[in-house]
């Protein structure tokens, strides 16, 4: 196992000896008439700089070559690049445009807006899914205090159920204190899911009713 490894070290040695020869001969061709060229460092708030031997660099530093802007004047490089252009590479660069957002728009980028597009995308859809199973019609939860914890009703089926559950209570109890406190419960869901559906708050509680007595409660 161990020299399988091994023979895959000296692979990789023999293909980066010969990219490193690629580009050796490709760098001697651009020394002898040197051109303009941009490269962004890739990560989320990578700095654009002329070349890959920036003092504010790192031989780890990764980086996309913008070939769209090879051979383009500093001044357009730079009104592109905005707030991620390298001071230390485009010590001209005015104030005002290092002020504003870059326009640099990079597969990287597109992949990044996308991403977040539908990340986007699916909490509208999972806050509209909210909005229409809550109990009321603004979308909005209810809220009941129970001594020191407060109940929260999300949906419009655990409102309904909690109604069932006072209305057992409020047939059944001896508690006139309790009983109250739960019609006071049933009234503001009953209330609520009138507006919700648009009807009034009789037709709204005799739906409840006929759903609790088709149950089988009492």
């Amino acid at each position: 196992r161990i020299n399988k490894y091994k023979n895959k070290v000296e692979e990789l040695q023999i293909e980066y000896k010969k990219i490193s020869e690629e580009i050796r001969k490709l760098n001697a061709i651009y020394d002898q008439d040197p051109w303009t060229r941009a490269f962004l460092v890739i990560n989320s708030n990578g700095h654009v700089h002329s070349s890959m031997d920036c003092s504010t660099c790192f031989p780890t530093t990764r980086y996309q070559w913008l070939i769209q802007y090879s051979n383009d004047d500093e001044k357009t490089i730079v009104e592109d690049a905005g707030q991620d252009a390298c001071t230390i590479c485009y010590p001209s660069a005015p104030a005002e445009v290092l002020n504003r957002p870059s326009r640099i728009v990079t597969a990287d980028k597109i992949a990044k807006a996308q991403a977040k597009a539908e990340r986007d995308a699916k909490r509208e859809a999972k806050l509209a899914k909210e909005k229409a199973n809550a109990p009321t019609a603004s979308g909005e939860f209810l809220y009941f205090k129970d001594g020191k914890y407060t109940e929260v009703i999300k949906t419009e089926r655990s409102a309904v159920s909690k109604w069932f559950s006072n209305q057992y209570w409020i047939l059944n109890s001896n508690n006139p204190e309790s009983q109250e406190s739960k019609k006071q419960v049933n009234e503001i869901i009953c209330r609520n899911l009138a507006e919700k559906y648009g009807i009034s708050f009789d037709q709204q509680l005799k739906i409840l009713e006929n759903k609790y007595k088709k149950r089988g409660n009492r």
